[in-house]
This record gives C-alpha cells, sequence and structure tokens, in this order.
C-alpha cells in the first residue's frame, strides 16, 4: 500500500507509478493533484483499490485501466473527471 492523502500534494500525476506493478492500495485523495489519470497506470494490474477523490484532475478514464482486473474499489469524486 501506498498512502499519500490530505498531505498538500500538488503538480501531476507521476506516470512512474505504473512501473509498481506490485502495489494493492494507492490512496492520493484530498491533494492538489491536478491533469489527467496517466495511461501507463494500467499496468498496475494487481491493484485493488485506487483514492483520487478530492482533487482537481480532468480528462477521462484510460482504457488501459481496463487491464487492472484486481481493482475493486476506484473513487474518484470531487475531480472534473
Amino acid at each position: 500500500s501506498l498512502s499519500l492523502s490530505s498531505n498538500k500534494l500538488s503538480g501531476r500525476l507521476p506516470s512512474s507509478y505504473g512501473k509498481m506493478t506490485d502495489l494493492q492500495y494507492l490512496f492520493l485523495f484530498s491533494n492538489q493533484l491536478t491533469g489527467s489519470l496517466p495511461v501507463e497506470w494500467g499496468e498496475m494490474t494487481t491493484l485493488r483499490g485506487l483514492d483520487l477523490f478530492d482533487n482537481n484532475l480532468n480528462g477521462r478514464l484510460p482504457s488501459s485501466y481496463g487491464k487492472m482486473a484486481d481493482l475493486k474499489i476506484i473513487s474518484l469524486f470531487s475531480n472534473q473527471l
């Protein structure tokens, strides 16, 4: 698990996180993150939970996220997605 929520993080989501292929939970909610969801994150195929709510993200959910077969929870509200 990687939890960096409520840390006043800003900027874009790092595409390099897609290399964390054994990660199961990623919590980045309640920050000031901007930009779109990285296509590369679709490589995190073992991810079970992704919480990105309450940021300033925009765009669409990349089709590569369809490879995340284990993903059970995804929270994207309070963004412009």
